[in-house]
């Protein structure tokens, strides 16, 4: 959790944003800390079959309704 928080405070001072330690720290971050679409789609990815996939499809759109409240945008 130490880390993650050096990260992204580190991410946060870089003055350029080109140099090849920017670059590097990005794809750290990109690494330890996906987004929900990556993470959903590495999951739906390693489905074994077809009902496998299916399965998990579902299981997404239930935790995404679950979490909706009357405020959510997306």
């Amino acid at each position: 959790m130490i880390f993650l928080s050096f990260l992204n405070f580190a991410l946060r001072v870089m003055a350029f944003p080109s140099s090849r330690l920017s670059q590097r720290l990005k794809e750290l971050r990109r690494e330890f800390l996906p987004t929900d679409d990556e993470r959903d789609a590495a999951y739906l990815g390693s489905a074994r079959n077809l009902h496998d996939l299916e399965f998990r499809m579902q299981e997404l759109d239930r935790a995404r309704q679950r979490s909706r409240t009357p405020f959510h945008l997306s």
